[in-house]
């Protein structure tokens, strides 16, 4: 008789065990759950594929305009050297012949680089910006204070990045 009382006694703990349980869903539903959380992982994985297309095609883009950032700031200098020629050619009394000469081959460097996005960066009489110029000197001046009274060496961007900052002076009072 004891064996029989045991037994009500585990059967009913069991059925305490089972009311505490969540109710077990039918099968049906437990797919349709899988499915959807399935579903969700894959739209999830498929916006990250676009957005990694996306990224890809930008970075593709920024190097293609980029690539030449290296021969371009290598040309910089060329150019000031035209601009340095032509100032002690007229200071000389050179040829009007080599002037126009020196100024067209300065033009067509300068174009040249205008078509691969190279802009000069202007300065003079210009507030000082920290981000595209260079400040090597400070001078008294009357005009009104942190303005560019004069630009020692040009500065420059490629496709609207700094690829070298306007050496300037800038005034103070």
């Amino acid at each position: 008789m004891s064996a029989k009382k045991k037994k009500p006694a585990k059967h009913e703990e069991l059925e305490a065990v089972k009311k505490e349980l969540p109710p077990e869903k039918p099968e049906a539903e437990l797919l349709k759950e899988q499915l959807a959380e399935q579903k969700n992982k894959l739209l999830r994985s498929l916006a990250d594929f676009d957005n990694y297309k996306k990224r890809m095609a930008l970075d593709k883009e920024q190097f293609v305009q980029f690539a030449n950032e290296g021969i371009i700031t290598e040309l910089l200098p060329i150019v000031d050297g035209f601009g340095r020629a032509m100032d002690a050619a007229n200071k000389m009394n050179a040829g009007e012949e080599m002037t126009k000469g020196l100024a067209l081959i300065k033009k067509q460097l300068e174009d040249v680089l205008k078509k691969h996005g190279v802009l000069e960066i202007e300065a003079l009489n210009k507030p000082y910006d920290a981000n595209i110029h260079e400040a090597i000197m400070q001078k008294e001046h009357n005009g009104p204070e942190g303005v560019i009274i004069e630009e020692m060496q040009k500065g420059y961007t490629l496709h609207g990045r700094v690829i070298r900052p306007s050496m300037v002076i800038v005034s103070k009072k």
